[in-house]
């Protein structure tokens, strides 16, 4: 169905945008972002799936974030508001 996307298409996407299990640090990064064992949607639930490189992330329902509020590299996306703030 076009404009929707399969459970494994989604398990695929959440895997792609959360830190594997496996990696060095994860104790360290699960306990930057409050949690306490590894879950993937947790991750999200927390990161919105932001990665540095693109503008794709998720609001979830409730929320009213926009881009500027979730994106990593503000000064890129945002100069004008970045050169304010210093």
């Amino acid at each position: 169905m076009e404009g929707h996307i399969t459970i494994d298409e989604l398990e695929k996407w959440l895997k792609w945008r959360t830190f594997p299990p496996t990696r060095a640090n994860a104790e360290e990064l699960l306990e930057s972002l409050g949690m306490q064992a590894y879950n993937r949607w947790g991750i999200v639930r927390k990161t919105h799936g932001v990665m540095a490189d693109d503008e794709i992330w998720l609001r979830f329902e409730g929320e009213t974030l926009r881009h500027k509020d979730v994106c990593l590299r503000k000064n890129l996306y945002y100069p004008q508001e970045s050169s304010i703030a210093e």
